[in-house]
């Protein structure tokens, strides 16, 4: 039988608040992550909530979009900082100086080798969607409207990007979860969003091992946050155990 503390927390200040979380089966990844978080909370004087609980009414994944609308709900904070649980802190750098403030919700925008053909040998389409590893959001009722339109989206309930393909739709990025022309971002909606540099959420290629790899990278140089979003278990505690010395 195992032990599992259900959360980590610090309340104190009132600005932002990092929420993550991670069950038994995760925590020799997320261990290493709840570490960066609390030394960057640490640094900011931030607040933060991990939570550690190995029962939840949907895919594990699911957990931010549910943190995210009870934090809103309870309004207790200015901003609420997503953090997935396989994203490590690698610099002390305030996000609250990098944004528009005027903005709702704040994520970067990956590339995709789209899953669309084209009918020209060597020619692929590239795309572009937010992942949702690193979320911030300033604390707005059109904010919890947004995550519980997302919550609610249940046709996603089984999809490989749960919570991802979601939150997708509700932005209107849908060309890598439908068809191409379904990609058509509402402007009153984009005008809620800033898009995050990609230092916030660096993301080396899955198969990092394999310089031949022809992989489509989304990794940015000196990052603020690694995020291993894709990558095998045993391959992300192999980078874990090379390049922690870059973390937090």
């Amino acid at each position: 039988m195992f032990f599992f503390s259900k959360k980590s927390k610090k309340n104190t200040n009132k600005k932002l608040k990092i929420l993550s979380g991670y069950n038994f089966r995760y925590r020799n990844v997320g261990k290493h992550s709840e570490n960066t978080i609390i030394k960057y909370a640490e640094h900011f004087n931030f607040d933060y909530e991990i939570d550690k609980t190995n029962k939840f009414e949907r895919h594990f994944y699911w957990l931010k979009i549910k943190m995210l609308i009870d934090n809103l709900q309870a309004g207790t904070h200015e901003y609420y900082l997503w953090l997935d649980a396989d994203t490590f802190i690698c610099r002390y750098e305030n996000i609250l100086n990098h944004i528009d403030k005027k903005k709702h919700i704040f994520v970067h925008n990956q590339f995709f080798k789209s899953k669309h053909q084209t009918k020209l040998p060597y020619i692929n389409y590239l795309t572009w969607g937010p992942n949702v590893g690193v979320l911030l959001v300033r604390n707005t009722k059109w904010s919890l409207e947004f995550f519980k339109n997302v919550w609610n989206k249940k046709k996603y309930l089984s999809h490989y990007w749960p919570d991802n393909a979601a939150f997708m739709d509700e932005l209107g990025f849908k060309a890598e979860i439908s068809k191409l022309n379904d990609n058509n971002p509402p402007k009153k909606i984009l005008n809620k969003f800033y898009f995050l540099s990609g230092i916030w959420n660096s993301m080396p290629k899955k198969n990092f091992k394999n310089p031949e790899n022809d992989e489509v990278s989304n990794y940015y140089f000196d990052p603020v946050i690694i995020h291993l979003a894709g990558i095998r278990r045993r391959d992300r505690l192999f980078f874990i155990k090379k390049y922690k010395k870059f973390f937090l």
